[in-house]
């Protein structure tokens, strides 16, 4: 595969929202030549075969990794511990590639949105938010779809971010913002929210529809069921892909046609929002928020 190529990581759990985006991308070109699969079972290497024969596929047995992960327990954070570490074993192979989540919805093929090998950047990362999102959340890394270009300086940061994450309870991103404030060490850029938008771009006007979004701001009643009620499920009971539904969202988005979702979940996780903006806002302390965030981001600080 030529660079940049993608890299997605799944276990069985995540075989239907793969199973999901690879029918979403079916139509773009080469996006599923550009791919590897990175799985963790036997079950989710069977599963991608069974429907897509042809793809890329490796196989890494991961007993602990097996369940479903639950947000900040030790299954969830060895999973971002062995995502860095397959980042170090490809900068070792000199490789220039995007790491990728499958709960993104693609209207257009993202390896060909700009040419990302011309951008001077160690990393460049997908910012939380849409564009109309506060300031303060601008230029803060999501961290599930990003692209990592080789050098010897990417090796060292990545080296340093498995030092932080193997020693602390910590997930990539907040480790990240880190050392990407350290302007005279790494280079860090971000992808502009007309490429990559997260969920709250539905919550906004809907206005100038990204080329992907990333929908991962929902956990009531499970990723897939929260999909079908956006129009983002482009599967058939069988597992077969729906190609109509993939171009009816599309068009959907084009329209700011999207349904809004109201739930405790996402009343809670606005409000989260909305204090984060506010800290995030204040004059002189709200730089340092932005930097050290999180109670585990701040803490680093002292070892």
């Amino acid at each position: 595969m030529k660079d940049p190529f993608g890299v997605v990581m799944l276990n069985s759990h995540a075989l239907d929202i793969t199973l999901n985006w690879l029918c979403n991308t079916e139509h773009m070109g080469d996006v599923h030549d550009r791919t590897l699969f990175f799985t963790l079972d036997e079950l989710a290497q069977r599963g991608l075969i069974e429907f897509y024969p042809t793809l890329h596929i490796f196989r890494w047995n991961t007993p602990c990794l097996k369940a479903t992960f639950k947000p900040a327990d030790a299954t969830y954070m060895s999973f971002f511990l062995l995502r860095t570490n397959l980042m170090r074993a490809l900068l070792r192979m000199e490789r220039t590639f995007w790491m990728l989540q499958a709960d993104t919805m693609w209207r257009g093929d993202l390896y060909n949105a700009h040419n990302w090998t011309s951008i001077n950047a160690n990393v460049v990362l997908d910012q939380q938010g849409y564009e109309g999102s506060s300031e303060s959340r601008k230029r803060q890394m999501n961290g599930a779809n990003f692209l990592v270009k080789y050098s010897p300086q990417t090796k060292k940061l990545f080296d340093e971010l498995y030092r932080y994450q193997s020693r602390f309870h910590v997930t990539d991103p907040d480790a990240i913002k880190i050392m990407c404030s350290e302007k005279d060490r790494y280079q860090c850029d971000f992808i502009d929210h007309s490429i990559i938008s997260g969920w709250e771009w539905i919550y906004g006007n809907q206005k100038h529809a990204p080329l992907l979004i990333q929908m991962d701001g929902e956990t009531n009643g499970g990723k897939v069921e929260t999909l079908r009620k956006y129009n983002m499920w482009f599967l058939h009971d069988n597992g077969r892909c729906d190609k109509s539904a993939v171009f009816n969202v599309d068009r959907l988005m084009l329209n700011g046609e999207i349904p809004r979702l109201f739930s405790s979940s996402k009343l809670k996780q606005k409000l989260l929002l909305a204090t984060g903006e506010f800290l995030g806002d204040l004059p002189i302390f709200g730089y340092y928020y932005r930097i050290y965030g999180g109670l585990v981001s701040l803490y680093l600080q002292f070892f």
